[in-house]
C-alpha cells in the first residue's frame, strides 16, 4: 500500500477536485443558465442523455474523485479505529475491492447508456 503521507495529500487533492466537479455538476440544473424554464426541464432523458454524451470523461472523473474520497476516508477512519497488521491488510484490501467494485458500476452507468426512446419514455 503507498505511503500514509501521499494517501493523505490524495485526500487533500480529491477534496479540492471534488469541490470544482460538483459545483460544476450542479450549475448544469441551474434551469436559467442553460435557457429553460424549470429544473424539471434539466433532467428529461433526452437531456441527461445529451449530456452523457457531451460530459461522459467529466462525468466518470466526479464519480472517480467520490469514490476514491470517500473509500480512502472511510478507510483512514477505520484504520484509526484498530490497529494491527491483520486489520490493516483487511482494511486495505476492502477498500480497493469496494474502489474497484463500484468504479466498474459507475463506468457501465455513463458509457453503457441507451439513448432514450418514445416507448420508454411512456412506459417508464
Amino acid at each position: 500500500m503507498a505511503r500514509s503521507s501521499y494517501l493523505q495529500l490524495m485526500q487533500y487533492v480529491t477534496g479540492a477536485l471534488l469541490v470544482l466537479l460538483v459545483s460544476w455538476h450542479l450549475a448544469t440544473r441551474i434551469p436559467w443558465l442553460r435557457g429553460m424554464e424549470s429544473f424539471v426541464e434539466t433532467i428529461l432523458p433526452e437531456v441527461v442523455y445529451r449530456e452523457i454524451e457531451s460530459f461522459g470523461l467529466l462525468l466518470l472523473l466526479l464519480a472517480y474523485t467520490s469514490l476514491l474520497h470517500g473509500v480512502n476516508g472511510l478507510r483512514i477512519i477505520l484504520l484509526e479505529i484498530h490497529h494491527g497488521e491483520i486489520w490493516d491488510r483487511l482494511v486495505n484490501l476492502s477498500a480497493v475491492i469496494v474502489f474497484i467494485v463500484f468504479a466498474a458500476i459507475a463506468t457501465h452507468s455513463v458509457l453503457g447508456v441507451e439513448p432514450p426512446t418514445i416507448e420508454g419514455l411512456i412506459s417508464g
